[in-house]
């Protein structure tokens, strides 16, 4: 993580990463990301692989090739809420 969720979520946007995780959300933080993240074509859900929401417990930004395999990782690494 850069320091800021909304940076991380530019940069999967871009191409420089293949996958942003946020753990703690504040959805200032990720509203602006989100948005940008998904225009550009990332998939970007709850730990749980549900669409992102405002009140979701996580944030992940993912390619769209790499989302089955990031989701198992996180939710493996992850406890549960």
């Amino acid at each position: 993580m850069t320091g800021t969720a909304a940076l991380d979520l530019a940069w999967l946007a871009e191409g420089r990463v293949d996958a942003a995780l946020t753990l703690s959300n504040h959805q200032w933080d990720m509203t602006r990301g989100t948005a940008i993240a998904r225009e550009a074509g990332a998939v970007v859900v709850d730990r749980d692989g549900s669409n992102h929401r405002p009140r979701s417990s996580v944030t992940l930004g993912i390619v769209p090739g790499l989302t089955e395999q990031v989701l198992m990782l996180v939710g493996a690494a992850l406890p549960e809420d």
